[in-house]
């Protein structure tokens, strides 16, 4: 079967693959951002009910890959684009690009036992020159670079992931649970945003000055204790995220 054909007999929602579609085509720039998505042209193409093509459209909307323009019709949207849902737990955000099928990659600096800077060692209530683990990460999705983060992590002085392992699994704290048993509890996000410097639009791939979405975390394990710092620079245009109250 084609990848850009339903399968009938597989058990998955129609409206489901048909999003999947979609989602591909507008990922990989196959569908033409001037050229409306109708209800008409999608009907004649997978020959289904309105039903499936209907809610399609709407996740699509919802997670951003497409926008409607009023008497005009529903448009794929430029770019990538990333909503990270309100119920994400801090430390899984990579977890979900994976489960979303956005084919995301890692790109791992080489860890480092470090003194945090003063202001990050006052958050996570710090020793004087305790040392932190610390690493940056660059996140990519459909080969695009979407966030780079830089972490730094109160964890056991033995605990000495490898930039391989860090990229494979996209998350330490994920690893720190694995070999330590220690669990992430609630987390704490200031957000705003800035504009990118030299080093920012080299590395995100936009020009100088362009907008940045930052957020800022820290993470406490499930007793309550600070046990991690991160600073992450997003796309302002290629990221949404959600907060709840």
């Amino acid at each position: 079967m084609a990848s850009g054909e339903l399968d009938f007999s597989s058990g998955v929602p129609l409206y489901r693959q048909i999003k999947e579609i979609l989602r591909r085509e507008i990922a990989d720039g196959v569908a033409d951002p001037q050229k409306p998505m109708t209800e008409a042209q999608l009907l004649s193409r997978f020959e289904v009910s309105r039903a499936p093509i209907r809610q399609a459209l709407m996740e699509l909307t919802s997670d951003g890959y497409v926008y409607r323009k009023q008497g005009k019709g529903t448009f794929p949207a430029r770019g990538l684009r990333v909503h990270r849902p309100a119920d994400v737990q801090s430390g899984r955000f990579y977890q979900f690009l994976v489960e979303s099928g956005m084919h995301p990659s890692s790109k791992v600096s080489t860890p480092d036992w470090v003194e945090p800077p003063a202001e990050v060692g006052q958050l996570l209530g710090t020793d004087e020159h305790e040392r932190l683990l610390h690493f940056t990460r660059l996140i990519s999705v459909e080969g695009a670079p979407l966030a780079e983060a830089t972490v730094y992590i109160r964890a056991p002085r033995d605990f000495n992931p490898t930039v391989q392992e860090l990229e494979e699994s996209g998350s330490a704290f994920e690893l720190l649970e694995q070999g330590y048993g220690i669990t992430l509890g609630r987390s704490e996000h200031e957000a705003w945003a800035t504009a990118a410097t030299a080093d920012n639009a080299a590395t995100l791939g936009v020009g100088v000055g362009s907008p940045l979405l930052v957020i800022d975390t820290v993470f406490r394990t499930a007793g309550g204790r600070p046990i991690g710092w991160r600073t992450a620079l997003h796309h302002a245009e290629n990221f949404k995220y959600r907060f709840t109250q």
